[in-house]
């Protein structure tokens, strides 16, 4: 009669490990992360594209850099610090909150703020777009 017990009682561990075993499911499913965990980040001032030419940033007096930082979901703060290398002057020196990203598919983020756009992320690539005081169209290129 003990045999009979014991193997039950073997029988039932045995049953009950396997199926604990087997009924526990991997989650390998990975979550994407959200548009502005993607673009958060330190990027490098690379180059600058004006009046239809793109210096790189070797070929300008310029130096610096822009972070971006999540604030939530679809939007980012953006600490732009871009400034003459020669006398450490501002070109462009701001910092704002607010700036919605939206995924605008094939790998690309947008930057919009009051609805306007002011910049792009391809890849690792960030651009700002913005306009001097003579109203010339320019874009800030940063590396990430």
């Amino acid at each position: 009669m003990k045999t009979i017990v014991r193997f039950r009682s073997v029988a039932f561990v045995l049953l009950l490990t396997t199926t604990l075993i087997t009924a526990c499911k991997k989650n390998n499913d990975a979550v994407a992360p959200d548009a502005a965990a993607q673009a958060a980040g330190s990027y490098t001032y690379s180059e600058l594209t004006f009046n239809g030419q793109t210096l790189p940033a070797s070929q300008t007096n310029l130096k610096g850099t822009i972070t971006v930082a999540r604030e939530s979901a679809g939007k980012v703060s953006m600490d732009v610090n871009i400034r003459q290398k020669s006398d450490n002057s501002e070109f462009i020196v701001l910092s704002g909150g607010g700036v919605d990203v939206f995924d605008a598919g094939s790998g690309k983020l947008t930057f919009k703020y009051d609805g306007e756009q002011i910049g792009e992320l391809n890849s690792n690539n960030l651009t700002i777009n913005g306009v001097d005081d003579s109203n010339v169209h320019f874009t800030i290129g940063a590396t990430k």
